[in-house]
């Protein structure tokens, strides 16, 4: 591995763990809202180990996985948004239901088309960690600022784990030996 590769991710580990600390204007809701939501990713070793793992498996498509993990975080948006509403309708029990179904989805897939498994895999794990991140959210945060904080931070453990693939496909093995 080339020392300017590790300098990248050494670096890029680096800003992700002390990027929320910096705050700007503590003590507003906004702030409060987006750096909550910023630093649960990182502070979650399923998040983060997840995240890191899916930009990797994403980068394999050559377009830089682009697609893959745009869809990763749209359905980790949906989840959250299903969590939204189940706090405001508590009594339709989203929560559950949304377990069981993407359970039977998953089996079904896995016995249907098991090539499509780590798709099934990966886009269940983003819509399953959404909603349970929105239930397992402090209730002093604005919903909008704490959604954001988690997108962006989701996008960079992506981004991190596709730039791992790339390091590690480009890695040139040492001479000699």
């Amino acid at each position: 591995m080339s020392p300017k590769a590790i300098y990248t991710c050494m670096l890029t580990i680096i800003t992700l763990l002390l990027a929320p600390l910096a705050q700007a204007h503590p003590g507003t809701q906004a702030a409060a809202g987006l750096v909550e939501g910023f630093i649960h990713p990182l502070t979650g070793l399923d998040h983060m180990l997840i995240a890191i793992a899916a930009g990797y498996w994403a980068a394999r498509a050559g377009n830089h996985g682009v697609r893959d993990m745009s869809l990763f975080l749209g359905l980790l948006l949906a989840g959250m948004l299903l969590g939204v509403a189940s706090q405001a309708f508590p009594a339709l029990g989203l929560a559950t239901l949304l377990a069981f179904m993407l359970m039977v989805a998953v089996i079904a897939v896995v016995i249907a088309m098991p090539e499509k498994f780590v798709f099934v895999f990966f886009g269940g794990f983003a819509l399953y960690q959404g909603l349970t991140h929105i239930l397992e959210m402090p209730q002093q945060v604005m919903v909008a600022s704490y959604i954001t904080g988690l997108l962006i931070s989701t996008g960079l453990l992506l981004a991190l784990g596709n730039l791992l693939r790339h390091v590690v496909i480009t890695r040139k093995p040492h001479a000699g030996g």
